[in-house]
């Protein structure tokens, strides 16, 4: 795969895996009845400390695979795994134990939602880690490393998690006003996408990660 390429598979996962758009009512019922300058100061927050997680893991986590005797490929069929789980509650609908589900955040916006405690920060847990920086993310940026052959793809994975953070916090800024805008059909229309995208990229590292011991095998 060329550098190009690379950088293409490199957003086209992260923004699938973080799902900014499905990250909307999750951010939008956990701020209902905070002010504006209170939600932006908690989303930069999540923001900072969701990157530093993501890029630690990016360029450390190999080291971690290797200390405990983990190869590349096992962990590319591990997080193949993963991501086929979560396409598929994506597809079906289904709520993800860290997103709290469409029909909250649209309670909220229509003044009655379970409120949070005023006093409450939901910036670190649960918008930081596990929603931004949760097991998929954290997965797709160790598996990206993994595949990375060129000191260029390397720089580009850094770039890439900070570009995919930015355009999410672009997106949840005005996460009320888009979730008038779609609605429900329209977030189910979103996410029917993503979990599509999510699987096919799945079935894609399974394959990827079984390559090498299918290949010994044959040639066995």
């Amino acid at each position: 795969m060329d550098f190009y390429g690379f950088v293409l598979l490199s957003l086209s996962s992260m923004f699938a895996v973080i799902d900014p758009l499905g990250c909307i009512p999750f951010f939008s019922g956990l701020t209902a009845g905070k002010s504006d300058r209170v939600k932006r100061n908690i989303l930069i927050k999540a923001l900072l400390i969701s990157a530093a997680v993501l890029l630690v893991f990016a360029y450390v986590g190999s080291y971690v695979l290797a200390a405990f005797g983990i190869t590349i490929s096992a962990f590319r069929i591990a997080g193949g795994v993963i991501f086929f789980g979560i396409g598929l509650d994506m597809l079906q609908s289904q709520p993800r134990r860290w997103r709290t589900g469409l029909n909250r955040a649209m309670a909220a916006d229509h003044g009655d939602p379970d409120q949070e405690d005023e006093d409450e920060d939901p910036s670190v847990t649960p918008l930081a880690i596990p929603m931004l920086a949760g097991p998929g993310s954290i997965t797709t940026v160790m598996v990206l490393r993994a595949e990375a052959q060129h000191p260029a793809s390397i720089i580009a994975i850094g770039a890439v998690i900070i570009a995919i953070l930015v355009l999410t916090g672009i997106i949840l800024i005005g996460a009320d006003t888009v979730l008038r805008r779609l609605g429900q059909t329209g977030m189910r229309i979103v996410e029917k996408l993503m979990g599509l995208l999510v699987t096919v990229i799945a079935v894609q590292l399974i394959m990827n990660g079984l390559k090498p011991y299918l290949g010994s095998l044959l040639g066995g």
